[in-house]
């Protein structure tokens, strides 16, 4: 999974050669914006709706030399995460929010025990802590060395656990929680530039999605081999809402009629850098049985890139996992992006009807998107990557809200 953390600089480097369909070039852009929607009947039988920016460019989410430099002279920092979710470790209230700064367990205990890793995960969120709270405009304080041990999520989704689960350490610092409204306005003006700001799209719901009462805001650092992950995420969870999965209005949950694009990547072909991501955890097998739009079934060929779609990384099974691509299109609206779910005995294979007359895609097989992503996978690993990379950052926010199983 550390394939999940290479730079999306790297991505879009290879993509600039490429000729678009139309003449024009894939350009290079490092910025990503991200709705997921989770229907979640296994763990907490909610939905969670969130949106999320993603950069590799400290120019896009804006941190201090100072705490860049901290988290560089440390190789043992894995992440550092900020949530006011509430009981992000055991022990933390839910009037109170956190400062994570993330190790890895077998890094910090060589030869010695849990003692060991407790004292140094402590001593070395000392050092970054000052730093971390004046970027933040926080005032945490030392609440206790957190191990992680449970690791369901995480092999479901197949994410790494460097935010959370077994592996991980984190030195935990509180203070008393602050409202997602107060703190998206302040946090946003910190970090996000004011193109970003008033760029309208993604951001433009996640800021309306920040007044929802129940809605939680968190901030992550995850470092990478040559640079790091920045990740500004606004999440909401609706409880005991995910019964019902045969019909799927994936703006639904969003509260908007149609999304757009954020006016930043205006004029330029940047396809990759605008996904919706739909994932869901059914109770039994499940299959996507119908789409209102066309299926992408190769992100090669770029004429499939160039047309609004749906991606499927899981078709079927246990996780349903769906990336819809804008194409050319700025605005996607909601009857756009229904889709239809349906039982499946874990053996037949999986097809799909599309509403969408599209040459050669009215009635696809999954078979022929597996087959073909796995011919092409050496060449189509980066341009998947831009996409995929959600699925980490999608899962993170469960931990940050103290994600628990159903009892």
């Amino acid at each position: 999974m550390r394939k999940l953390l290479l730079t999306l600089g790297v991505i879009f480097s290879i993509l600039v050669t490429i000729p678009f369909v139309d003449a024009q070039l894939f350009e290079k852009a490092t910025f990503q914006e991200t709705a997921t929607i989770l229907y979640d009947q296994k763990f907490s039988n909610s939905v969670i709706s969130s949106i999320g920016f993603e950069t590799t460019n400290n120019e896009e989410i804006r941190f201090s030399n100072e705490v860049i430099q901290k988290i560089k002279d440390n190789e043992k920092i894995k992440a550092v995460i900020f949530t006011n979710a509430g009981e992000c470790v055991i022990g933390v209230t839910t009037e109170e929010q956190c400062i994570m700064i993330n190790f890895n367990y077998q890094q910090l205990k060589g030869d010695g025990g849990i003692r060991m890793v407790q004292d140094s995960a402590k001593e070395m969120g000392e050092k970054i802590i000052n730093e971390l709270n004046e970027a933040l405009g926080m005032k945490g304080k030392f609440h206790s060395t957190f191990i992680h041990t449970v690791d369901d999520a995480n092999i479901l989704l197949e994410t790494s656990g460097v935010v959370s689960g077994r592996g991980s350490v984190s030195a935990t610092y509180v203070m008393p929680k602050q409202s997602t409204d107060f703190l998206f306005a302040d946090l946003a003006g910190k970090l996000l530039p004011k193109e970003i700001r008033e760029g309208g799209g993604f951001y433009k719901i996640s800021k309306k999605m920040a007044k929802n009462d129940n809605s939680i805001i968190s901030i992550s650092i995850i470092r990478n081999e040559n640079s790091n992950l920045f990740m500004f995420k606004v999440a909401d969870e609706t409880k005991n809402t995910s019964e019902n999965i045969s019909k799927i209005n994936v703006l639904e949950n969003l509260g908007v009629e149609s999304i757009s694009r954020s006016d930043i990547f205006d004029g330029r072909n940047v396809p990759l850098n605008s996904v919706i991501q739909l994932l869901i955890i059914p109770k039994e097998q499940s299959k996507i049985d119908a789409i209102a739009t066309h299926a992408i079934t190769d992100l090669t060929k770029l004429e499939n890139i160039s047309n609004k779609g749906w991606f499927f990384e899981s078709p079927a099974g246990y996780k349903i996992d769906a990336r819809f691509l804008f194409g050319q299109d700025k605005v996607i609206q909601h009857n756009e992006l229904r889709m239809e779910i349906g039982p499946w005995n874990g053996e037949s294979e999986v097809s799909f009807y599309s509403v969408e007359n599209i040459e050669n895609e009215g009635q696809g097989s999954m078979s022929d998107v597996m087959k073909e992503n796995s011919e092409v996978e050496e060449q189509s690993q980066y341009i998947i990557l831009g996409i995929i990379i959600a699925a980490g950052i999608g899962a993170a926010i469960f931990y940050l809200k103290g994600y628990k199983p159903k009892r």
